[in-house]
This record gives C-alpha cells, structure tokens and sequence, in this order.
C-alpha cells in the first residue's frame, strides 16, 4: 500500500503529463509481454520440415497442433491445395506471405510508443518551467517552493519519459531481430516444401 502512495505522489508531483505517460507505460509492456509470449510459444512447438513433408504426402484435412506460422501456412495450403504442380506452389507461397503480417503484428506500436515517451516527458518539462516562470512573474524569485514544485515536475516528467523509452526501445530492437530470425526460418521452410511440391506433385 505504501508503494502505491508513493507512486501516486510520484504521478502528482510530475504533473498531469503523467497520466499518459503511465498509459503509455502500461500498454507499450503489455504489448512487449504479448508478443514475448507468441514468440516463445511459436519455439516451444516447432513443425519439422521431416513431419510437413509427412503431413503433405498424406495430407488430413487439418493439420493438429499448436497455431505457429509453419502449421498455419501448411494449414491454408492444404484447405487449397489442387494437385496441380503450377496451382499448388503459387497457393503455398501465398500461404506463406499470408504469415508473414503476424509476425510483425504489435511491433510498430511498441516502437512507436516507445519513441512518443520521450517526446512527452519534454513535453512535461515545457510545461513545468511555463509553470515556475509565471510564479516568477507573479511572486518573483522570493517563493522557493513554488519554484521548485514547477522545475520538478520538468524533471520528473523528463525521466520518467527516458525511463520507459530506453528499455522499451531496447525491448522493440530485441523482438525485431527474433522476429527476422522466425522470417528467415520460415523462408527456409517454405523451400523446402516448395521443392517438395516440385519433385512430388503429379502433373495434370
């Protein structure tokens, strides 16, 4: 209890610019959380190239298992699939690309929430020294306090906007390079199977 009252003083002193900025804060990480848990869930239950090119060879109408780009291409291609060999390796790339837009589902929005933080919390530090150069115009420099409330709503804004833009940013750039190495894997599982087609599919 005593953290949150000192959090909610913390929020007070900053100012109303807070208020977003703890908003921002909140679903920037939930956003981060969300796209963690897809990633590793997605390596927790990898579909083999060996148990697709099984699954393609006696194909069931729905492949089981857990929803990953590989079992949800193979999934779309064989609702499709005409067993004709043109037809059916322009249908698995499809399939294919059709993946590609979830990989990358929440990653604008975490960067872009990320980078507008910073711009808030200076946002917050115009807003406060606004603030303690009206009380010097009206009371002059002999009200210390009053100054001080102002300039520290400037700083506490400004580093409460560094303090959730840098781990966020830093969060953003280590889902990018796990989502690029999850692309390139599902590139590599698409030439396998497409060669698979190639090498397999009997010509109508």
């Amino acid at each position: 209890m005593n953290c949150l009252e000192t959090m909610w003083r913390f929020v007070q002193t900053g100012g109303p610019i807070m208020i977003p900025l703890v908003l921002i804060s909140i679903w920037m990480w939930y956003l981060i959380v969300q796209k963690l848990l897809w990633i590793f869930r997605i390596r927790r239950y990898p579909l083999k190239i060996s148990e697709a090119l099984n699954v393609m060879a006696a194909p069931p109408k729905q492949l089981g298992g857990h929803d990953t780009p590989r079992s949800g291409a193979l999934n779309y291609f064989l609702g499709q699939r005409r067993f004709n060999p043109e037809p059916d390796r322009i249908m698995w790339e499809v399939a294919v690309k059709r993946q590609l837009f979830p990989l990358n589902r929440h990653m604008a929005a975490i960067l872009v929430l990320a980078t507008v933080a910073p711009l808030l919390g200076l946002l917050g530090t115009v807003t406060g020294m606004v603030d303690t150069f009206r009380v010097i115009g009206v009371q002059g420099a002999s009200n210390p306090q009053a100054l001080a409330s102002g300039i520290k709503e400037a700083l506490i804004t400004t580093q409460t906007g560094l303090l959730i833009a840098i781990p966020g940013l830093l969060a953003g750039q280590t889902l990018r390079k796990m989502i690029r190495n999850i692309q390139g894997d599902l590139m590599i599982f698409y030439r396998a199977v497409d060669q698979w087609l190639e090498r397999n599919t009997p010509h109508v």
